[in-house]
């Protein structure tokens, strides 16, 4: 019998921290694409867009979501530095969808490239939170 080891992933946010435990995986939503990190991982730093973080530990798998920051892993210890960090519990579907509506119409209305780009990143944070409130 295969026994899987375990390593150390901490999400803080400026608010402190919010995570920490030890776990067998870690699957993010990198800049580039998802990726997933087993103990014993090369030395990592990655971009993170807005979406899930989803982990296993040896009893259950649970989710997070993250609306971007950086992932860094090093000697068996992954720390996730992420601009804010929610579980299900915490998601307000509403104030999401109004939020994504308000960007929406920014976007339409925007009259810089600084504007449409503050529009796009907070209509990629809302539409994070949508999914991930409704795949609950």
């Amino acid at each position: 019998m295969t026994v899987s080891k375990l390593f150390s992933l901490e999400i803080v946010t400026p608010y402190g921290s919010f995570f920490k435990g030890e776990i067998l995986h870690v699957r993010a939503p990198g800049v580039e694409g998802d990726f997933g990190v087993l103990a014993d991982h090369a030395p990592l730093m990655a971009g993170l867009r807005p979406g899930r973080l989803r982990c296993e530990d040896p009893d259950e798998s649970f989710d997070f979501l993250i609306t971007g920051g950086f992932f860094e892993v090093h000697s068996n210890r992954a720390v996730v530095m992420a601009e804010n960090a929610m579980r299900h519990e915490d998601v307000d579907l509403e104030r999401a969808i109004r939020a994504r509506d308000r960007a929406l119409k920014t976007l339409a209305d925007a009259k810089t490239l600084e504007e449409q780009e503050e529009a796009r990143t907070n209509l990629a944070k809302a539409m994070a939170i949508i999914h991930f409130a409704e795949e609950e």
